[in-house]
Parts: structure tokens; sequence; C-alpha cells
């Protein structure tokens, strides 16, 4: 495909060398034989990674080469040896030098003594010398009364009270909302007698225009042309099998119905809106 003229194509273009990612490499030797082999194990030379079976234990005293991996029955761990939390950290090496403390819980202050246990004994002979109705009667005088104190003892006296004799004041704005109430229903039922005097003694009457005439036919026209284009979609349905379309189908014949009626009422017919 040429390529069109154009006045970009005169800048040179910048070319980017994609950066190769680092050679993976491997942390284990790549020239250490495979470990546990039994490949070659057999006869006077035993390659490299043959160390497991008797026969590669024989080569190895012979050739004093022994495989890859500890020799046969050495493989098993020590149980006593093992890595130890926090054992390569500064804080796991510093706890590891420094004696374990003894455990004791935060709240241990607080807490109440256990229960004792069936076969204590209790301790016995203990006498106290404070005489406790002296003390109770000491703390009973020096004692400060409060303010509910004071007001228990004193019995309420009502005639003091600033609405003593009168109507409370909710009775009162109780009552202003019932005269209000009162009032503007006889307003209402006033208005109501008025407009239906003036209603029975001059009837407002007013005859709307053929154009207008016309214009209500062509919606109502349209009206039942909409709902009969629906209805003729289900009118051939012979089996009603569920409530609904039953009631749609009658809500469809009663609307086309009424519009049949309102049209003939309207049509060669002067109308007069009272």
């Amino acid at each position: 495909m040429q390529q069109e003229e154009s006045i970009y194509n005169l800048i040179p273009k910048v070319e980017y060398k994609e950066k190769k990612a680092p050679r993976y490499k491997s942390k284990y030797d790549p020239r250490a034989p495979v470990v546990g082999t039994t490949f070659g194990g057999q006869g006077s030379t035993a390659l490299p990674g043959a160390g497991l079976g008797l026969d590669s234990q024989k080569n190895a005293k012979k050739t004093g080469k022994n495989g890859m991996g500890p020799a046969l029955g050495q493989s098993k761990k020590d149980p006593r040896n093992f890595m130890k939390a926090g054992e390569k950290t500064e804080k796991g090496m510093d706890l590891a030098k420094s004696k374990p403390s003894k455990f004791t819980y935060a709240d241990s202050d607080k807490r109440r003594p256990g229960v004792p246990k069936s076969n204590d004994k209790p301790v016995m002979g203990l006498q106290s010398t404070k005489n406790f109705v002296t003390a109770n009667a000491v703390e009973s005088i020096l004692a400060v009364p409060g303010n509910r104190a004071r007001q228990a003892n004193d019995a309420p006296v009502y005639r003091n009270k600033v609405d003593y004799g009168k109507v409370p004041s909710y009775l009162q704005n109780v009552k202003n909302e019932i005269e209000q109430e009162n009032s503007m229903i006889e307003e209402y039922v006033k208005r109501q007698e008025m407009e239906g005097m003036l209603a029975s003694e001059d009837p407002l009457e007013e005859e709307i225009t053929d154009e207008e005439r016309d214009d209500l036919l062509d919606a109502l026209k349209t009206k039942w042309d909409a709902v009969n284009s629906k209805y003729q979609k289900m009118c051939h349905m012979v089996k009603l099998d569920t409530i609904g379309k039953v009631r749609r189908k009658e809500n469809m014949e009663a609307e086309l119905t009424q519009l049949e009626k309102d049209i003939d009422m309207l049509e060669d017919r002067k109308v007069v809106i009272r």
C-alpha cells in the first residue's frame, strides 16, 4: 500500500528498542547431579547421583566417590534440631540469650481469688476490734444530705403553684382549636349552599363549535382503532385458561362499546356543555 504524502513524514522517527528481561539463572548448581537417582548404580563405576542402595555404597568405597545426598540410613532428620520462632532475627537472638520471664495475665491484680477446694480449711479465730454500731452512727451524723434527701421529707404544697385554681393552659389550647374547626366547617357549608342556589337559579350552558366536535370525534375514533387493533389480536382465542385473559378481553369489549356509544352521540348533533 502506497503511503500518502504528508509533512509529518519528514520528521525523523525515534526508534525504540525493547529492553530484554534479565536472563533467568537458577540458584541451584547446574553441574550438580540429580538427587537420589538409581540410574548407573550397578557395576564398579558409580555415576554421579547414584546415591541409593547398597551397590552405591560399595561403589563409593571402591572409587572413593559418593553420590548426591547423605549415605543410606543417615537422611533422617533430628527431631530435637529444628528452627525456633524468630531464631534468625535480632529479636529472636536476644530472646535466646535472655531467660524467659514468668507469664502473667494483664488483669492479674484485678482478679478475685480462686474458689477454695474441698480439702482447704477455713481460717479460724479471726477477730475485729471495730465497733460497727458506733462507726455507722458517726458516718450517718457526718454525712452531708443531698437535695433529693431534703425534698423527700417535705410534702408538696399545691396551693403555692402559679396555676393553682386556674384552667390548665393545654385545655385552653384544645378549646381554641375546636372553635377554629367549627368555624371552618360552618363557612364551608354556607359556601356549598350558596353555590347550589346559584346553580339551580341560573345554570351555565355553553354550546361547543363544530370544529371542537369534529376534533373530539376524531380523537374518539382514533382511540377506537387502537383498542380494536389490540382486541383483534386476542379475539380469536377460544381457550381462556387464565383470569387475566378473561378480564382483559371483557375490558376491551366494554371499552369498545362505550366508545361506539360516544361516537353515535356526537355525530350530527349539537353538543351543549352545562
